[in-house]
């Protein structure tokens, strides 16, 4: 099945994890299903950048909050 992604699209597929493009390492079937396997060194980025996203994002939330209440009060 990679094999005809590759082909039918002449690159590489890939998915999106967050903001971050990642490589398919492999697709097998396995119970009816297709399964994507991930290249591992790309998925440890991508949840890296998630990580670093979700703490930029509760950072934000917090400031804003603080920014509303001073704002209340």
């Amino acid at each position: 099945m990679l094999g005809l992604l590759m082909d039918a699209f002449d690159a590489p597929p890939v998915v999106r994890v967050g903001t971050t493009l990642v490589k398919v390492h492999w697709i097998h079937m396995q119970e009816g299903r297709a399964v994507i396997e991930l290249e591992a060194d790309d998925m440890a980025v991508a949840i890296e950048q998630l990580v670093l996203d979700s703490v930029t994002a509760a950072k934000a939330r917090a400031v804003q909050r603080e920014a509303t209440q001073s704002t209340r009060t």
